[in-house]
């Protein structure tokens, strides 16, 4: 009896899994379309967002905020900055410590590309019942909080 219920568990562990990562994709796929003439990879998109989110951070809370390391995130940094998308500013109250922030132009292209994301995702979402989409949000806001455990 517990074999099967260990079985039933991957099962549905990986068929979550999968499914996460086709949602991921298709999100990528769907912001593919409004790109500019700025060419900007995966990584460089998601240190975006945390910039829109956060508003300003340095690379030590990008890096725990993105779960990734120092190294990647100051390469990613970098050429985001090459692009013009991002800022590196020196903290007035300690001139050691280099905040990194949203150019005027990241801030649009990011708002621009969440834009994208939410008027597919409200397609989507019409066709679910209000029960169903809170319990969606609900099981979502769960399983983020075990994983930040």
């Amino acid at each position: 009896m517990a074999q099967k219920k260990d079985a039933d568990i991957r099962d549905f562990t990986r068929q979550a899994v999968m499914l996460i990562l086709h949602i991921m994709r298709n999100f990528r796929h769907s912001g593919l379309g409004m790109m500019t003439d700025v060419e900007v990879s995966y990584s460089q998109i998601l240190v975006m967002y945390a910039l829109l989110e956060t508003g300003q951070a340095t690379m030590s809370e990008l890096s725990r905020w993105l779960k990734i390391s120092r190294g990647v995130t100051t390469r990613t940094v970098d050429r985001l900055v090459e692009k013009g998308m991002v800022e590196r500013q020196r903290d007035r109250a300690d001139r050691r410590v280099v905040l990194v922030s949203l150019s005027k132009e990241g801030r649009d292209f990011a708002e621009k590309m969440i834009s994208v994301h939410l008027e597919n995702m409200d397609k989507v979402f019409q066709s679910v019942g209000k029960e169903k989409r809170e319990s969606f949000l609900e099981l979502l806001a769960q399983v983020n909080r075990l994983l930040e455990e």
